[in-house]
């Protein structure tokens, strides 16, 4: 497991944050790590910087930022330029070269049905992840089957708004769960 990670095993809510407008909610809360899904890309490098001055993770979704590439060259712009700790993808051949360019990645699978985990299972398999983020969150028999079945942290994202659900993802196996409700940044295990 990269570094990066080592953070969930204490603190395993990650801020999932969709706009710029919330990133200084995330800073001034207790998650140790930002998923940043949203904003643009005059701001990735500023955003950047405050997360490092407080001392937390930064994983930016290449996808959902606005003006940054969807392509090799998008990658290559966030490891050279911005210098976040990852990157978030849906798409195995940026998570490969995010790999090779030195940013912790995870990909992003939505499994909607028996197929789309299928496909999943070959993904995990042919760009050998850091980690891996499954959608929707509320899966406790995925979770757990996915946390067995590779030596990656799963984290789960989508659809959690209850501590109790919280609870319920950590035990089935999840590593971390981004989240965009910000009553439960604050979120502690027992």
């Amino acid at each position: 497991m990269k570094a990066v990670f080592n953070e969930l095993e204490t603190h395993p809510v990650i801020a999932a944050v969709r706009e710029s407008a919330h990133v200084n909610a995330a800073l001034d809360s207790p998650v140790r790590m930002i998923f940043l899904m949203g904003g643009s890309l005059s701001e990735l490098e500023a955003i950047t910087r405050k997360a490092r001055r407080a001392d937390k993770k930064i994983m930016i979704h290449i996808e959902l930022v606005k003006g940054l590439g969807r392509d090799c060259e998008g990658v290559e712009y966030l490891a050279e330029v911005v210098r976040p700790d990852g990157m978030v993808s849906i798409k195995p051949q940026l998570i490969k070269e995010a790999s090779k360019l030195g940013l912790a990645t995870v990909l992003q699978i939505f499994l909607i049905d028996t197929q789309a985990y299928l496909t999943g299972l070959k993904n995990i398999a042919s760009t050998k992840p850091d980690a891996l983020e499954i959608m929707p969150g509320l899966m406790p028999r995925v979770i757990n089957t996915l946390s067995t079945d590779f030596d990656i942290p799963v984290i789960t994202a989508g659809l959690v708004k209850q501590p109790d659900e919280v609870k319920l993802m950590l035990a089935a196996g999840a590593a971390g769960i981004a989240i965009s409700e910000q009553s439960l940044w604050s979120y502690s295990p027992e």
